[in-house]
Order: structure tokens, then C-alpha cells, then sequence
């Protein structure tokens, strides 16, 4: 049986080990001590982070002419939180692909180009945050600034060549295997034409980007402002990189949506602060249902909504 299936498990034994080696009656205790009201109202947090997502989409949406409306497009982000929840690795969010390709009439491969440049946009500019975070962090952290930076100018590179569309097509016939060429013939040369239809240059997706950052910043102020119903005190420019940093460290795929990994990147950033880890993990914790359960909740019920049969209906092969 292959190691990668059980990847997505080491999160979960992290966040275990975390649990057990705390005093859980102080993490209830921390969530008692804030009244309900406040714990209600902090889920509205998640609305100006699915807006601001969707403004940022539909621009690329509209780049690419894609037609959809801000509600189908709303509807699709929340689609897209429910099918990563129920997947190892999240990669389920991907299925919103295939409702984007039933809603627009556009191809597939078209679809799976759109959402894989918002995704790597969201990610790089994140990685962009998490390395002045490095900077910031980087007398407790010596390796970290230098490593984010790696990694950021790795993915830019890559993602700027995934842009280039003849480079692609030269890339793929010199290491794909002639076999899998020669049996797909056409097909594979029209996948390629449609995936790179109306794709952006690197130039217009700079104001995407920008909204990019914006939008993360936006997101872990939401949390700093939730910081003051668990008594957290952390300077903002430290809490806001730190968590930028926490958010890179859960994106591996050894966990499920970053459990465990962000709860333990989260105690030894902050451990500076002197913050105890009970409150900490309970932040966590309490940030994890806001953005991933209550959302992916919201996505079954419009998934459910929109019908299974686009799903089961739907084959590869024909829309390769």
C-alpha cells in the first residue's frame, strides 16, 4: 500500500499529540469565558473572504471569457470548500471545474487552466506575505526567510513558464512519452489549445494578484480581531506575518486543510509572546470551523442543490 495514502494522517497525529499534551480543560475553559454573541458574530468573517475571493475570480473569469454571474460564481467557491473538505489533499476542490464547465458551456480544459491561475495566484502571494513574515522572524528562525524565499522564486518561475504556451507544448513532446502521444493524437493537441484559450499574460494578472494580497491581509486581521475574545495580545505585524507563515506550513499535504501543522507552527511563532498554547490552539481551532467547516457546509448544501448527476454524468474521456 502506497505511503501517499497516509500522508494526509500525520496533521491529524500532530494535532492529537497537541491536544494530549495540553490541560483541555483550560482550552473549554477558554472558550467559556466568551459569550456566545461574540462567538455567533465571528462567523460572519467569512463573508468578506468569499467576496473578496469572487471579485478576483470573475476578473479572471472575465479574462478568459468565462460567463458566469457573481451569485453561480459564489455558489461555485463554496462547492469548491466542500468537495476539498471531503478529499485527502484537498484536491476535490477541483470538481467546481466541471459545475464552472456545465454553468458556462465553455471547455474543460479551459476551466481547469482559470481556477489553477487563481489558486497559484492566491498561493504566491501568500508565499510573498510569508516571506517578509521570514524576514520579521528570522532571529528565532534563521532558515526561514531563505526557504520561503526558495520556494516563492521556484513557483514564480514555474508558474511563469506554465504561462507560455508554445514553451508548454515543446516541454511536453520532448518528456511525455510517444506512446501516450501517438494514442491520444488529436485529442492531446486540442486539450492543450483549449486549456491555453484566452489565457492571461503574465502582465494582466498583476491587479489579480494585488487583490490577492489585499484579500489575505484582510482574512488575518478578521482572526486578529478575534484574538481579543481569546485574551491574546500579539503585536499586529507579528500576528498578521506569522500567520501568514502558519498558512505555507499547513499547505502541505500531509494533513487535512492544515490541521495540526498550523496549530504547531502557530505555538512556535508565537511562543515569543509568551501566549499560552491552550489559547492558541483554541484560536485555531475556532478559525478552522469559521473558514473550512462552515463553508464546506454551505457547499454541500448548494452541491446537493445544483444536483449529483452533473458529477456522475460527467467523463473524461469525452471532454478530453
Amino acid at each position: 500500500m502506497s505511503i501517499k495514502k497516509f500522508l494526509p494522517l500525520i496533521g491529524i497525529v500532530i494535532l492529537f499529540y497537541i491536544l494530549i499534551s495540553l490541560d483541555k480543560n483550560s482550552i473549554i475553559e477558554v472558550f467559556s469565558n466568551i459569550q456566545p454573541v461574540y462567538l455567533a458574530i465571528s462567523f460572519i468573517a467569512i463573508l468578506p473572504i468569499v467576496l473578496i475571493t469572487n471579485f478576483e475570480w470573475q476578473i479572471l473569469l472575465r479574462k478568459q471569457k468565462i460567463h458566469v454571474g457573481n451569485w453561480y460564481s459564489i455558489k461555485n467557491i463554496f462547492i469548491g470548500y466542500f468537495y476539498g473538505f471531503i478529499t485527502p489533499g484537498g484536491f476535490g476542490a477541483y470538481v467546481r471545474t466541471i459545475y464552472l464547465r456545465n454553468q458556462a458551456n465553455a471547455p474543460l480544459q479551459k476551466c481547469v487552466s482559470n481556477v489553477l491561475i487563481l489558486n497559484s495566484i492566491d498561493y504566491l502571494s501568500l508565499l510573498l506575505i510569508a516571506l517578509v513574515g521570514g524576514l520579521v522572524y528570522t532571529s528565532r528562525f534563521p532558515y526561514l526567510f531563505l526557504t520561503i524565499g526558495v520556494l516563492l522564486i521556484l513557483l514564480s518561475i514555474l508558474f511563469l513558464i506554465a504561462l507560455k504556451r508554445e514553451l508548454v507544448i515543446r516541454l511536453f513532446k520532448k518528456f511525455l512519452d510517444k506512446r501516450i502521444i501517438f494514442q491520444f493524437g488529436e485529442k492531446y493537441h486540442l486539450s492543450i489549445e483549449k486549456f491555453y484559450d484566452d489565457i492571461p499574460k503574465a502582465s494582466e494578472l498583476i491587479y489579480p494578484f494585488v487583490i490577492s494580497v489585499v484579500g489575505w491581509i484582510i482574512r488575518f486581521s478578521e482572526l486578529y480581531l478575534i484574538t481579543y475574545l481569546f485574551n491574546i495580545s500579539i503585536p499586529y505585524i507579528y500576528f498578521i506575518l506569522g500567520i501568514a507563515i502558519a498558512n505555507v506550513v499547513a499547505s502541505l499535504p500531509i494533513t487535512i486543510y492544515g490541521l495540526g501543522t498550523r496549530e504547531l507552527t502557530m505555538i512556535s511563532l508565537f511562543s515569543i509572546f509568551l501566549i499560552a498554547s491552550e489559547k492558541i490552539v483554541a484560536l485555531s481551532l475556532f478559525w478552522f470551523v469559521i473558514i473550512w467547516v462552515t463553508p464546506s457546509i454551505i457547499g454541500g448544501i448548494f452541491a446537493f442543490l445544483e444536483g449529483p448527476g452533473k458529477i456522475k454524468e460527467f467523463t473524461f474521456k469525452e471532454n478530453l
